[in-house]
C-alpha cells in the first residue's frame, strides 16, 4: 500500500485501516509478505523521541496507527508483515529539488521582502536607494534558493559546515595577523585604527564574524560523528578566533557570542560537551588572559616597536594555546567513548535533569542575592539607556566593562518614531540616512539604524519587518526541527550561529555586511531544504529515523530480519521517481538567477566607477573624474552621486549652466537627499545665480549638518560676487 502523505489530510483516515484489514485477512496463513507504509510522525506523537524508532514501537489509537498495529500483528498469523515508517516529505514531489515547507516559507518571505523593498521607491521617490537595498536582499535570496535547491543530504550539510568553518577561521586568523604581526601583513590606516577591522573594514563586523566562527568550531569539536583530526583542528581554532574577537573590542559581538553559546549548550546537552569543554575552555581562557596582558596591541600604536614586540610574544603564546586545545581534544577522545558506554535509563535522566535545573536555579538565586544582582542590573540598564556617545578609553580593554549604548538608543527611538508616523509603508528603503539628517541629533552622521529590525520598521513599515521575520524564523524553525534528528550537535551549532547573528543584527549593521550574514541564507537554506531526490530516507523533520535504518540488526514482527524485508521491498514494483524535471528545473533556476544578478552587477560596476570618480575629483583630475562619472551614469542612471561629481567638474571648468542642469538632474534622482541641493547651491553661487533657496532646502533636509548651516550663512547676501567667491571656497559634500 502506497500512501501519499501529501494528500493525507483530505483522505478519510479510516480508509487506511479498512484497506489493511481487507488485504490482511486474505493473506492470513499464506506465509506471503505484506508491507505497508507508515509515518514517522506517528511515533513522535506517541512520545517516542530521542532515539531511533524500531518495529517494536507502537502507538495507541487513531485509524492510521491502528492500521500499522494491525499489520504488525499479522506476523503472528502466518503473514510475513512489515511496516516501513517514512518521513512525510519522502512521498512529496516537492522534495526533488530541496523545496520543502521550511525552504519555501523562507524563500517566499525573503522574496516578498525584496519586492517590497524595491516597490518602496514608489512612495519614497528615492529609486537609487531602493535599488541598492533591493540588490542586497536579492543577493541573500539567491543564496537561500541556490543552496537550498541542491536538496538536503547529511553528507552535504556536514561538508558545508566544515568548509564554512575552515573559510571563516582563515579569514579570522588573517585579520589577527594584521594586529600581532603587522610587518608580515600590514594594512592602511582607517577610522579607529586601534580596533581590528581587517579584512571586513568594520570592527564590529569582524567581531560577529569571529563569534560565529567560534560557535561553528565548538560544534565540530563536540560532534560525536566527527573525525578525530577535524575535532582537533576545530578545537585548536577556538583560541585563535577568540583572540581575533578580543582585538575588535566589540562588546555587542561578545554579548551575542555568550548568548549563542548558552543556546548551543541548552540545545545540545550531550556527554561529548564534557570532553570538548575540557579541551577548549582552559586554552581559550589562557589566550584571553594573554590578550588582556598586552598594552600597545590595544592601541593604534600596535605597529610601533613596543607593539611589534608584544605581537611576536603573543603570537607564540596563541599558537601554544591552539596546539594545546587540539592536543587535549585528541587526548580526550577515549573519554568520549567511555562516557558513551555509560547506560542511563530515561527515569534517571529525568531525575538528573531535575536536579541539575534546581541546582542551577539555586546557584543563580544565591549568587544574585550575594552580589546584589537586581540593583546592579537596574543600574546597568539605566547606564546603557541614558548614556550617549562612547569615548574610547586609552586602552580599549576598558570598553568591555563600560555600559554605554554609543548612541544606538537614540537611533532606535528615531526608527520607532518614524514607524509610528508611517506604520504601513515606512519612508522607503535606504532612506534612514535622510530621516536622521532631518530629525536626528546631528552629533554624528548616521546611514543605518544600527538594527535591521528598527530599520525595517522605519524604512518599510510593519509589512517589511513581518516579511523579514518570516524568512528568518523559517530558517530557525527548520533548523530547530532538524536538531531533534540525527546529528543533533551539528544542527544545534548551526542554529546557535544563526541565533548569534540574529541577536547581533539587532544592534549593528550585520544585514548591510553580507560577509557576516550570507552564511545565514546559504548554509541555512541547505540545512532546511527537503531531502535531495534519490537520497536515503534517514530522518524526518520530526527527528525520527525510518524503520529500514533503525532496525538493521533487528527482526520484523514475523521473525524475519530487516534485510529480508528490504529484499522483499526491493522485489516489489517501484514507482518511477519524478526526476525527469530535475535538469530542466535547475537550468531554468540557473537562468533566472543569472537574470536576477544583472541588477546587483550594475550597482557594483557603477559604484566602482563612482568611487574612482570621487578619488580623481579629490585629486583635482576633473577630466578623468568626469569621464568616470559619465560611465557610471551610463551603467546606472538612477543614482544622484555621479551627477554631483559631473556637475562640480563642469562648474570648475566654467560650464556653469551645464553644471546647474546636471545638479538639477541629481535633485530629480533623489529629492530627499540634501547633498544634491547643497551642491546645486554651490554651482549656482559659482555662476552668480541666486543659491539661497537651494541652500535653505538643503538645511531643511539636514538642519543639524554643519555644511548646510554654513551654506545658509555664507549665501545670506544679495551680492553675486560674494556668492561666487564663497561658493568656490566651500567644501564639497561628497569629499
Amino acid at each position: 500500500m502506497n500512501r501519499n502523505f501529501r494528500n493525507a489530510a483530505i483522505i478519510n483516515a479510516g480508509a487506511w485501516s479498512h484497506y489493511s484489514r481487507a488485504i490482511g485477512e486474505a493473506l492470513i496463513g499464506t506465509d506471503k509478505p505484506f508491507i505497508t507504509t507508515g509515518g514517522t510522525l506517528m511515533l513522535a506523537m506517541a512520545g517516542i523521541t530521542g532515539r531511533p524508532g524500531t518495529e517494536d514501537d507502537q502507538s495507541e489509537g487513531g485509524p492510521r496507527t491502528d492500521a500499522a498495529n494491525y499489520t504488525i500483528s499479522l506476523g503472528q498469523q502466518g503473514v510475513r508483515s512489515s511496516v516501513v515508517r517514512l518521513a512525510p516529505m519522502v512521498h512529496s514531489d516537492l522534495d526533488h529539488h530541496g523545496f520543502g515547507p521550511a525552504l519555501i516559507s523562507a524563500a517566499v518571505g525573503l522574496g516578498l521582502y525584496a519586492v517590497w523593498t524595491l516597490a518602496s521607491a514608489l512612495w519614497s521617490h528615492a529609486p537609487a536607494q531602493a535599488l541598492i537595498e533591493f540588490d542586497r536582499a536579492l543577493m541573500y535570496w539567491l543564496g537561500l534558493v541556490l543552496f537550498g535547491s541542491f536538496g538536503w543530504t547529511r553528507e552535504r550539510m556536514v561538508w558545508a559546515v566544515r568548509l564554512l568553518a575552515l573559510a571563516m577561521v582563515v579569514v579570522a586568523v588573517s585579520g589577527l595577523i594584521t594586529r600581532v604581526l603587522p610587518e608580515l601583513h600590514s594594512i592602511q590606516a582607517s577610522i579607529e585604527n586601534d580596533r581590528l577591522s581587517y579584512p571586513l573594514s568594520y570592527w564590529n563586523a569582524v567581531g560577529i564574524f569571529a563569534a560565529v566562527t567560534i560557535v561553528f568550531c565548538i560544534g565540530l569539536a563536540t560532534r560525536r560523528e566527527e573525525t578525530p583530526w577535524v575535532k582537533a583542528l576545530a578545537a585548536g581554532a577556538v583560541p585563535l578566533a577568540t583572540a581575533t574577537l578580543y582585538f575588535c573590542f566589540s562588546r555587542g559581538a561578545l554579548a551575542a557570542l555568550a548568548i549563542g553559546l548558552v543556546v548551543f549548550v541548552l540545545l545540545c546537552v550531550r556527554r561529548e560537551l564534557i570532553a570538548s569543554a575540557i579541551s577548549i575552555v582552559p586554552p581559550t581562557v589562557v589566550a584571553v588572559l594573554l590578550c588582556l596582558g598586552t598594552h600597545a596591541l590595544s592601541t593604534k600604536h600596535y605597529a610601533d616597536a613596543t607593539g611589534v614586540s608584544e605581537g611576536h610574544n603573543l603570537t607564540l603564546e596563541l599558537i601554544g594555546c591552539a596546539l594545546a586545545a587540539a592536543a587535549l581534544r585528541l587526548a580526550t577522545m577515549p573519554l568520549d567513548r567511555s562516557l558513551d558506554r555509560i547506560a542511563i535509563s530515561p527515569a534517571r535522566r529525568r531525575r538528573a535533569w531535575i536536579v541539575t535545573v534546581v541546582a542551577a536555579v539555586l546557584v543563580v538565586v544565591v549568587a544574585g542575592i550575594a552580589l546584589n544582582a537586581p540593583h546592579r542590573i537596574r543600574n546597568g540598564v539605566d547606564k546603557f539607556t541614558e548614556s550617549g556617545t562612547l569615548q574610547d578609553p586609552k586602552e580599549l580593554q576598558d570598553r568591555y566593562t563600560t555600559l554605554n549604548n554609543n548612541g544606538r538608543v537614540v537611533q532606535w527611538e528615531l526608527g520607532w518614531e518614524t514607524f509610528e508616523s508611517h506604520p504601513l509603508l515606512g519612508t522607503g528603503a535606504g532612506t534612514y540616512a535622510q530621516v536622521w539628517a532631518k530629525e536626528g541629533n546631528g552629533v554624528f552622521k548616521v546611514v543605518n539604524a544600527h538594527s535591521v529590525y528598527f530599520e525595517a520598521l522605519s524604512n518599510l513599515g510593519a509589512p517589511g519587518l513581518i516579511l523579514f521575520l518570516i524568512a528568518l524564523f523559517s530558517i530557525m524553525v527548520g533548523l530547530a526541527l532538524r536538531i531533534r534528528g540525527p546529528d543533533q550537535v551539528l544542527y544545534a551549532a548551526t542554529f546557535a550561529a544563526v541565533f548569534t547573528w540574529a541577536i547581533h543584527a539587532g544592534f549593528d549593521w550585520d544585514w548591510e555586511m553580507p560577509a557576516t550574514g550570507f552564511f545565514i541564507f546559504g548554509v541555512g537554506g541547505m540545512a532546511i531544504a527537503a531531502r535531495a531526490s534519490g537520497s536515503r530516507a534517514s530522518a524526518s523533520a520530526s527527528g525520527q529515523t525510518t524503520a529500514s535504518e533503525a532496525s538493521s540488526d533487528k527482526t520484523t514482527a514475523d521473525g524475519t530480519t530487516a534485510d529480508d524485508a528490504d529484499r522483499t521491498t526491493a522485489d516489489a514494483p517501484k514507482p518511477t521517481p519524478a526526476r525527469a524535471a530535475g535538469r530542466p528545473l535547475r537550468i531554468a533556476l540557473g537562468i533566472g538567477c543569472l537574470a536576477l544578478v544583472v541588477s546587483p552587477a550594475l550597482v557594483a560596476i557603477s559604484q566602482g566607477m563612482l568611487n574612482s570618480a570621487v578619488r580623481n575629483l579629490q585629486a583635482g583630475n576633473c577630466g578623468k573624474a568626469s569621464h568616470e562619472a559619465l560611465d557610471a551614469i551610463h551603467v546606472l542612471s538612477v543614482r544622484p552621486e555621479p551627477y554631483q561629481v559631473l556637475g562640480f567638474c563642469d562648474s570648475r571648468a566654467g560650464e556653469h549652466q551645464l553644471a546647474i542642469q546636471v545638479l538639477e538632474t541629481a535633485v530629480d534622482r533623489d529629492p530627499g537627499e540634501w547633498e544634491s541641493y547643497y551642491g546645486l547651491a554651490l554651482v549656482k553661487g559659482a555662476a552668480g545665480v541666486d543659491p539661497r533657496g537651494d541652500a535653505r532646502k538643503a538645511h531643511e533636509l539636514a538642519p543639524h549638518v554643519l555644511l548646510t548651516e554654513e551654506a545658509v550663512e555664507m549665501f545670506e547676501t544679495k551680492d553675486p560676487e560674494k556668492w561666487r567667491r564663497r561658493a568656490l571656497k566651500a567644501r564639497l559634500p561628497i569629499l
